[in-house]
């Protein structure tokens, strides 16, 4: 599945629990840190990996989590991370205890004739509905790759959307940490897109760095979310964010704290 194909526009369909817009703009109104030296050592590091004068890519991440203001202002500035993160542990919750045409029906979704790619595409728009910021582009990004998961499930089980009602809480749980740790990887590179642009010998080089990076990124927090079980959290209650914002935090921690 393209990513291309998968931005549609943004639907309103709100499923976060009450407080989570008052906390967004909470956090969008927190003071801007004093950071310059720490973005400073961060891009020095980070263009030193890239040509290759290093190759320590714990010492990049720790360096970048601690120029965002650690692991708790990371986790606590992902606003449109946690909150697609939310909805989609909602999605997921409602295949489990209702199915996913049901699912479909109360999320006013369309499912009749169209094909599993097309419902995919429209559940990204539903999981992550704006594309205004920076922030929401990195969430709706992760929730693509996460999504793509139950798509290759379908592809195995010849297209039958229907197939996803047998997900089994690995699957479940698969899912949401692919949201996560994919969303760490994409806020990363979203962040440091320029460094990788101005020092790689070409696209070819820009590519392998970033992989690596992203390996190491998904390595080093699976150790914290291979011991979370997401399918048995409750999505609509009002403690949620906090939950998922501490697992964050947890994630955050791994790659700050580098040997």
């Amino acid at each position: 599945m393209g990513t291309s194909d998968i931005y549609d526009g943004p639907r309103d369909n709100p499923l976060l629990p009450d407080g989570f817009e008052d906390e967004y703009e909470e956090y969008m109104n927190m003071e801007n840190q004093d950071l310059e030296g720490s973005w400073r050592e961060t891009k020095k590091v980070i263009s030193q990996y890239i040509t290759g004068s290093i190759n320590n890519r714990g010492r990049v991440l720790g360096n970048y989590v601690k120029a965002l203001g650690g692991a708790k202002v990371s986790a606590n500035r992902a606003v449109s991370g946690r909150s697609s993160n939310i909805r989609l542990g909602q999605f997921l919750s409602g295949i489990i205890s209702e199915g996913i045409i049901k699912t479909l029906e109360r999320l006013k979704i369309e499912y009749s004739g169209k094909s599993a790619e097309a419902l995919m595409s429209e559940l990204v728009n539903v999981i992550s509905p704006s594309s205004n910021t920076k922030e929401d582009i990195v969430a709706k990004n992760a929730t693509i790759q996460a999504l793509s998961q139950l798509y290759e499930y379908i592809t195995e089980n010849d297209m039958n959307i229907n197939s996803i009602d047998n997900m089994n809480d690995d699957m479940f749980n698969e899912v949401m940490s692919s949201f996560v740790s994919n969303y760490i990887f994409e806020k990363m590179l979203n962040d440091l897109q320029s460094r990788f642009e101005k020092y790689a010998e070409d696209s070819q080089s820009v590519l392998e760095k970033e992989k690596e990076l992203e390996e190491y990124i998904k390595e080093s927090v699976n150790v914290k979310l291979n011991k979370i079980t997401f399918n048995k959290l409750n999505y609509n209650d009002s403690s949620i964010n906090s939950i998922i914002n501490e697992i964050y935090i947890e994630c955050y921690e791994v790659l700050e704290v580098y040997i």
